[in-house]
C-alpha cells in the first residue's frame, strides 16, 4: 500500500522526464522574463516613458516523444 501512495522509491528517474522537466523550467524562465518586460512597459506607459524593445527570446527544444 505504501508503494501505491509514495511510488517506487529508489528507481532511477526517467531520462525523458528529466529532459521535459529541464524544458519546462527553461520555459518558465522565458515566460517570467516576458512578464517582467510587459510589466515594465505597462509601468512606463503609466509614467509616459519609453522602454527599449527586448531582444528576441530563444526557446529550449521541445522533448520529442
Amino acid at each position: 500500500m505504501a508503494k501505491a501512495l509514495l511510488g517506487h522509491i529508489g528507481t532511477a528517474p526517467d531520462r525523458r522526464l528529466l529532459e521535459e522537466l529541464a524544458y519546462l523550467r527553461s520555459r518558465v524562465r522565458v515566460l517570467q522574463a516576458e512578464l517582467d518586460h510587459i510589466r515594465a512597459v505597462q509601468a512606463a506607459a503609466e509614467l509616459d516613458l519609453r522602454v527599449p524593445e527586448s531582444p528576441p527570446v530563444r526557446y529550449a527544444e521541445a522533448v520529442s516523444a
